[in-house]
């Protein structure tokens, strides 16, 4: 016996509730309240489309796009001497090294002329770092190396000890150690000869030279810069790159969160946020609070072209005025849409032809960079001519980005 529920059954059930009987009216109250649940179902039902149609906006860190005034990097600068090197260092006819090591060995009771010191296995460098924010005494930091003379490669050498200066001539950190990062095949002149040639064992893409070394973690902290962060009343949020529409939304960001008041956009790279009543004396907490917040940031349009490689990367708001362009065979054509005329779809945007042996494209409706790029390819137009049109537009003020040449 088949005890299932028939789906007409049901439905005669549903309708029974819904429609009164002969000779009775529907109660207003539930038709009331049945017309208002299909309101709310058909809203919902919309905000759902609005929701999987619209494009998520590209939320950052606040800590990767703003930074905390004062809690910056510093940069350091030494003299020191790199030894230890199998014949590519300074000459004999240079005193940058052989002076300094014979003024080293004085202090140590060992007293020799600069003439005294023979061979090519010291070298002078200029070393370098950076201390970062919040470094504490004993902490390390990577040193980078530099040849001062005519050393002709640092591969095996070791850094003296040498005290790292700041803008104000106070020592900060001391750095020692192998000089690492210097590539391979350099070797040292032969007897009585000239330095060899090292241009063909460098390859021209690389930043690796055989002049330039690091020595990782070979710096330590000596001297802290104190920063007391919890005695503030107020603290300032820098911006990485000064932006007025950035500025306020992270004003309205810290807003929401501590409390209408809490912060205001200075300018267009700063904004002060007072700390709260709730973390006086814990800033430190009030920061990590704000940099772990996420804000959509805005930035100027920007076109970057590097010219030696054909490389170009460009943003999402890069737009092109109507222009008309003709390069070699080629002609471009960038129109306003028609009045009254529907944008055309993505695929139809941009249209090729070909006129006595001479590529035409015309773009149609509101046409930004990429797609000008996009057709210039299709057509097999040369990395070279993609720099010459874009230089062209920018030159004739239709290339509303900033255009960086590199």
């Amino acid at each position: 016996m088949n005890n299932k529920p028939n789906p007409s059954d049901r439905s005669q059930t549903i309708r029974s509730h819904l429609i009164p009987p002969p000779g009775r009216t529907a109660r207003p109250m539930f038709a009331a309240r049945f017309v208002a649940w299909r309101w709310v179902a058909a809203l919902a039902a919309g905000w759902m489309l609005l929701a999987a149609g619209a494009a998520p906006a590209l939320a950052i860190r606040v800590k990767d796009v703003a930074f905390l005034r004062g809690a910056r990097d510093n940069q350091l600068i030494g003299y020191g001497l790199v030894v230890g090197l199998d014949g590519t260092g300074d000459t004999s006819d240079s005193l940058l090294a052989r002076k300094p090591l014979a003024n080293a060995l004085e202090r140590m009771a060992l007293s020799l002329s600069p003439k005294d010191i023979k061979g090519r296995s010291i070298a002078a460098v200029l070393v370098t770092a950076t201390l970062p924010p919040f470094a504490k005494a004993g902490s390390k930091v990577d040193v980078t190396v530099d040849t001062l003379g005519d050393s002709v490669s640092l591969r095996g050498g070791t850094l003296m000890l040498t005290l790292l200066h700041g803008a104000n001539q106070v020592v900060y950190s001391t750095a020692q150690g192998p000089i690492t990062g210097i590539p391979n095949g350099i070797a040292r002149p032969p007897d009585g000869g000239e330095s060899p040639d090292t241009s063909e064992l460098m390859d021209n893409r690389s930043s690796m030279l055989a002049t330039k070394g690091f020595v990782i973690g070979g710096a330590l902290v000596e001297r802290e810069i104190n920063m007391n962060l919890n005695s503030r009343a107020r603290v300032f949020v820098n911006l990485k790159a000064s932006d007025f529409t950035t500025a306020f939304r992270l004003a309205k960001l810290i807003n929401r969160e501590l409390g209408d008041g809490s912060a205001r956009a200075k300018d267009a790279g700063t904004v002060e946020v007072s700390v709260p009543d709730s973390y006086l004396g814990k800033t430190v907490e009030l920061m990590a609070k704000v940099e772990n917040l996420e804000i959509t940031p805005d930035s100027v349009a920007k076109v970057v072209l590097d010219e030696r490689t054909g490389t170009i990367v460009m943003g999402q708001n890069v737009r092109i005025s109507p222009i008309a362009i003709s390069y070699g065979k080629m002609t471009i054509e960038v129109k306003d849409k028609p009045e009254g005329e529907e944008p055309p779809p993505q695929d139809n945007a941009m249209a090729l032809a070909a006129m006595d042996g001479q590529a035409i494209i015309l773009f149609k409706g509101e046409v930004d960079l990429k797609e000008v790029v996009g057709g210039l390819n299709k057509i097999g137009a040369s990395t070279h001519d993609l720099v010459q049109v874009l230089k062209s537009i920018k030159t004739a003020g239709a290339l509303h980005a900033d255009l960086e040449i590199r």
